[in-house]
């Protein structure tokens, strides 16, 4: 059986065990499954399912160097949003951003403030 066959083996035996109304010593002990092989599975396929969640929401951004922010200043390039934060991050957002990389800068920012 192979990696992913046996997730999915686990999903549907953790599926069944939340439908059945058992706690989990109960229902392990009727299907003949250790308690501890049944807790390890519910928090492997909870960690990659967050783990694929934050996959998906990740977003790449190419960083200026010290120059191109230097030469960026001295053309006066408009900016439409600029965030500095403690005083050592600055962020910057021309008018013609992307709006979902915006989106999803914010929503970071609120997430980890």
């Amino acid at each position: 059986m192979n990696k992913d066959e046996k997730a999915g083996l686990w999903s549907e035996r953790i599926r069944e065990f939340r439908f059945s109304g058992q706690t989990c010593r109960d229902w392990c002990t009727e299907h003949q499954i250790p308690v501890s092989t049944m807790t390890y599975w519910i928090r492997k396929l909870k960690q990659e399912k967050i783990s694929s969640e934050v996959d998906k929401e990740r977003v790449f951004a190419k960083l200026p160097s010290e120059s191109e922010i230097v030469m960026r200043d001295t053309a006066q390039e408009t900016v439409a949003v600029s965030i500095l934060i403690s005083g050592y991050i600055r962020i910057e957002a021309a008018p013609s951003c992307p709006p979902e990389l915006f989106q999803v800068l914010i929503r970071t920012l609120k997430e980890n403030a």
